[in-house]
């Protein structure tokens, strides 16, 4: 038996009916009649101020069935159940002898707040808890003469069983609003994840390949050596895209639980980076200033693809052949740098695509600072991005 398999609809209406029947027969047990009870005085008034009555009665016993019935339509109807409900109570004050009748009223009550919005079912509440004060109180006596439960300590215990029921109703469609709310901010995160990825893996992939593809093409003819490299450069950079989109395609169809997955690219794995980009004709000199440290895998893979992304912007658009990458690892923070002398980094705009965006949003996943835009010293493009070392760890 698999006790993580959700219920179905029988089963919900049979544990539903079996609860609200044990929570409706508990004011019959023997435990109300040992409490303490205040006299009646039947020969000053009607309705004097009893506590629990002089014990159960028939009718008593039908609001348990009630109850029982009443409990699996209130998933669909709780308006018309409730009503219903509420009506029989109303008219067993002049037979019953316990609170059964209210209780029956609470377990309907229960589904009010997670069916309808919240204002109607205050509404409901604040109706149901008039009835049970006007049935109770003796304003109704005319009508009861002679009620079996009744009276002040009647209507504060009625009033508390509904309130009470009302209450764990809206705690527990709160806390399934809350893990709904939850679920689906877990699924924009990952999404957005994903697409960064995929914009990674595309726009890098498929902007060295346009390059390398362009020069291949115009040398077929006088150098088709070094066409028949760029050709090479090509099956390399395709094999890896494709790699990486499969693991990513099966993160998706599988949701990530036995999908194929590689491992995730770290700082040290740029000389990929650096060798697709000296195909395509573009020369990056990385520079290590400090210590290599072990930085977690996240940050490791955002700083990965912020490097990756700017150099294939040097690629496609800087217009120039060399570039320079610069890991400053300190004590506090990591900081990435990547200039180029060329003409200008991405365009921007609408229609400039989503590199520095998707770059700026991963620097500030981790609580970082990003800069991209032309050079202050001179002519050419840098992008800067500053991991703080304690935020990330």
């Amino acid at each position: 038996m698999d006790l993580h398999r959700p219920l179905g609809p029988r089963a919900r209406a049979a544990v539903d009916a079996v609860a609200a029947a044990v929570l409706t027969a508990l004011p019959l047990l023997p435990l109300w009649d040992a409490m303490p009870q205040v006299p009646r005085q039947a020969d000053v008034t009607p309705l004097a101020p009893v506590g629990f009555g002089p014990g159960s009665r028939p009718a008593d016993a039908v609001m348990v069935v009630v109850a029982a019935l009443a409990a699996p339509l209130a998933r669909r109807r709780p308006v018309a159940v409730l009503s219903a409900v509420l009506g029989l109570a109303a008219l067993s004050v002049g037979a019953a002898g316990s609170p059964a009748p209210w209780v029956a009223v609470a377990v309907v009550l229960y589904r009010v707040p997670g069916a309808l919005p919240r204002r109607r079912a205050g509404q409901l509440l604040a109706f149901s808890l008039l009835v049970a004060a006007l049935c109770l109180s003796g304003t109704l006596g005319w009508v009861w003469p002679h009620p079996g439960f009744g009276g002040p300590g009647a209507v504060v215990m009625a009033c508390l069983f509904l309130a009470t029921g009302w209450t764990a109703g809206w705690a527990v469609d709160e806390r399934r609003r809350r893990r709904i709310e939850h679920e689906a901010s877990r699924q924009r995160e990952e999404r957005l994840l994903i697409a960064r990825e995929l914009h990674d893996v595309v726009a890098h992939s498929l902007g060295v390949i346009a390059v390398q593809a362009g020069v291949a093409n115009h040398v077929a003819a006088e150098r088709p050596e070094q066409a028949r490299l760029a050709l090479a450069s090509i099956e390399e950079t395709s094999r890896t895209a494709l790699n990486e989109m499969r693991a990513l395609l099966g993160v998706l169809r599988t949701g990530g639980d036995d999908g194929e997955r590689l491992p995730a690219p770290r700082l040290a794995d740029l000389d990929g980076v650096v060798r697709r980009a000296a195909a395509a004709g573009v020369r990056v000199e990385v520079q290590l200033v400090g210590e290599r440290a072990e930085l977690p895998p996240g940050l490791e893979l955002a700083g990965y693809r912020v490097v990756q992304e700017a150099v294939t912007n040097v690629v496609r658009h800087a217009g120039t052949d060399r570039c320079r990458v610069r890991l400053d690892y300190r004590p506090d923070a990591l900081e990435l740098t990547v200039t180029d002398e060329g003409r200008g980094g991405p365009p921007s705009g609408p229609g400039g695509g989503h590199g520095l965006a998707g770059m700026r949003e991963r620097v500030a996943v981790h609580g970082g600072e990003f800069r991209a835009g032309r050079r202050r010293t001179g002519r050419g493009f840098e992008v800067s991005a500053v991991f703080p070392l304690a935020v990330a760890g």
